[in-house]
């Protein structure tokens, strides 16, 4: 089936137009190379179980305040290109309606040589720049994350263009944008494709949920089961979880020498949430229990809010070199 060119009235159009489509800026998820989407995350959200309409955050105003000024610089440096803004009144939305995956390019262009292209602009702080595209130094040679290959893919395939480039802007005391090319290889298209279909045939159609990375889904999974209900659940017959008491045992006594083990815990925490659900106690058996239940902040100088805190009872460490039990834990 021919891909869909669809004209966005508004951005609550536009979020409508995608909840139906795994779409290009998240398709790396699927690959497990995104940093901000999990698989599992992208499954919530096509679900139901969370929703795509945040408020704006920083970074989002951000990309949307200076995606103008990359346009104009592009014009500037390829004044042969023909370059169209896809955003305002104009912007469209494309989507391929049999395969489910659609995309929104940041910009078309036309060029004589190299024909139609897209462009993606993204706004980049300079130690991420550093850091995630050029190995840690400022001279090293830029190597363009996975997750927007993929995105530049998807954005060239729906649109039919002949080529595709990103450019990052990356704002310190000067403006830089390099334009850098992408090549449109077809065995990534082809996989994700496959990848796609999986996804919404055996993961969404049979709501069976991907596996969840706790490292990156600890926020998303606070969220989805922020409010305990005060119930009990028998999880005695789960030995994963006297796993993950005795790993983070260990971690607590060393959280004060260093940020490491304390971002490990709580990704311990979070796959604990994610056993109980909105049960506030889990019960281990012998007289082991693990709860977490709804802890309430009151208003300050900050909003009111509310958090899970994980606590385990009755735990002991097994006895051996280094072990320390514990009666009470936090």
């Amino acid at each position: 089936m021919a891909t869909q060119k669809i004209a966005v009235s508004s951005r609550a159009d536009w979020l409508k137009l995608r909840a139906d489509d795994v779409t290009a800026s998240v398709a790396g998820a699927l690959f497990g190379v995104h940093p901000y989407v999990s698989a599992y995350g992208l499954f919530s959200l096509k679900t139901g179980l969370t929703s795509d309409d945040a408020e704006e955050g920083d970074a989002m105003r951000r990309g949307r305040l200076l995606e103008p000024v990359a346009v104009q610089m592009l014009r500037e440096d390829r004044p042969d290109w023909k370059i169209k803004h896809n955003s305002g009144p104009g912007q469209v939305y494309l989507r391929d309606p049999a395969l489910r995956i659609g995309a929104t390019p940041d910009i078309f262009v036309t060029c004589k040589e190299r024909g139609r292209g897209v462009i993606q602009v993204k706004n980049i702080e300079p130690r991420v720049f550093r850091e995630k595209w050029q190995g840690g130094s400022s001279k090293g040679e830029i190597e363009i994350p996975l997750w927007i290959v993929i995105q530049a893919i998807v954005e060239a395939r729906l649109s039919g263009a002949d080529f595709a480039c990103v450019t990052p802007l990356v704002v310190s005391y000067g403006v830089s944008m390099p334009i850098l090319d992408i090549p449109l290889h077809d065995g990534i298209w082809n996989k994700l494709v496959e990848k796609v279909g999986a996804f919404w045939g055996e993961n969404v159609a049979k709501n069976v949920a991907p596996p969840p990375d706790y490292a990156q889904d600890g926020a998303l999974i606070a969220a989805m089961y922020g409010q305990a209900d005060g119930t009990t659940i028998d999880l005695s017959r789960d030995n994963r979880i006297m796993e993950i008491l005795a790993e983070r045992e260990l971690l607590k006594a060393r959280e004060k020498d260093g940020n490491d083990a304390e971002k490990r815990r709580k990704e311990l925490d979070a796959e604990i949430i994610h056993k109980l659900g909105s049960a506030t106690v889990a019960d281990l058996g012998n007289g082991v229990t693990v709860s977490a239940p709804t802890t309430h902040r009151g208003a300050y100088e900050v909003k009111p809010t509310s958090y899970r805190a994980v606590k385990v009872k009755g735990f002991k460490l097994p006895a051996g070199p280094g072990a320390k039990p514990a009666e009470d834990v936090a």
